[in-house]
C-alpha cells in the first residue's frame, strides 16, 4: 500500500512539475523575438534591442480577456511589432487587440508603435511622453491618448488600470495594474533581482526609492511583478528596487 501510494504522488509530483515547465516554455517567434506563457490570458513578450554594443532583451506584456487584447510596451521595432500582431491573430484568432500601452518614451518601450497604429491600435501613454521625445529629436511615433496620473481601461469587461506614481527611471514613467491576474507591468523603473542601475540618462534618482515605494504601497496585493528587463517575480523585485537606489 505504501509503495503505490508513493508511485502515485511521484506521478502526480512529475506531472504538476510538467505543466509548469510547459506553461513556462519560451515560444520562439522570430529570432530576437519571443513569448513565455505566464497564466492561462497573460504573456510576457520579450525582444531584443541593440544597444552600445550589446544586445538588451526588452520586456513586455499581453493580457487577454474575453476576446479582447492589451498590450503594455511594443517590441522594440516595428519589424519585431508585425511579428508579434501576427503570431497573436495565428494563436488567437478571435481575439482583438484593443489597445498598446507605452510605459515610458524610450524606444525599447514604443519602437514597434508604427505597426500598432497601422493595424488600427489605439495607443496610450503619459503625457510627458511626447514633450520628452521632442526634446531627444526623436522621430518615431508618439502615443496618441495621453493621460496625467491614472487611466483605466476595460478588456472583455476587466478593468485594467495604468498609474503615473512618479519619476524614476524617466520623467513620464507609468505602471500598469491588472487586478484580475495581481500583476503588474513596471517596466525600467522596476529591476530585476541581481540588476544593476541601468541606463540612467533620463532618470531621477534621487527620487526613485520613493516612487517605488507609492507603487508598493497602492497595490499590496500585486503576485506578478514584470521588469523591463529579466526575469518577472514578485514584491522583491520592488524591495529590491528601492534597496539599489537609496
Amino acid at each position: 500500500m505504501r509503495l503505490l501510494l508513493f508511485l502515485f504522488f511521484s506521478l502526480v509530483f512529475t506531472m504538476m512539475n510538467g505543466v509548469q515547465a510547459q506553461t513556462s516554455r519560451e515560444i520562439i517567434i522570430a529570432d530576437g523575438l519571443s513569448v513565455i506563457k505566464l497564466k492561462e490570458n497573460l504573456y510576457q513578450h520579450i525582444s531584443d534591442l541593440e544597444y552600445q554594443s550589446n544586445t538588451v532583451k526588452c520586456n513586455g506584456l499581453i493580457y487577454i480577456n474575453e476576446g479582447e487584447a492589451i498590450i503594455c510596451d511594443t517590441p522594440t521595432n516595428d519589424e519585431y511589432s508585425a511579428l508579434l500582431l501576427a503570431w497573436i491573430k495565428t494563436v488567437h484568432p478571435d481575439i482583438t487587440v484593443k489597445a498598446i500601452i507605452v510605459n515610458h518614451f524610450h524606444s525599447d518601450c514604443l519602437g514597434g508603435l508604427k505597426e500598432f497604429h497601422k493595424a488600427g491600435i489605439k495607443s496610450y501613454g503619459h503625457k510627458l511622453g511626447p514633450e520628452l521625445m521632442k526634446l531627444n529629436g526623436d522621430t518615431l511615433d508618439v502615443p496618441q491618448n495621453l493621460f496625467e496620473t491614472e487611466l483605466a481601461l476595460k478588456v472583455g469587461g476587466t478593468k485594467v488600470h495604468n498609474f503615473y506614481p512618479g519619476e524614476a527611471h524617466t520623467r513620464d514613467n507609468i505602471v500598469t495594474w491588472i487586478p484580475s491576474e495581481s500583476t503588474i507591468f513596471g517596466g525600467c523603473m522596476v529591476k530585476s533581482i541581481d540588476a544593476t542601475k541601468g541606463n540612467l540618462a533620463d532618470a531621477n534618482v534621487q527620487a526613485w526609492p520613493t516612487t517605488i515605494r507609492s507603487i508598493k504601497s497602492k497595490y499590496p496585493s500585486a503576485k506578478i511583478i514584470i521588469p523591463g528587463h529579466g526575469d518577472p517575480g514578485g514584491q522583491e523585485l520592488l524591495e529590491y528596487t528601492i534597496r539599489l537606489f537609496e
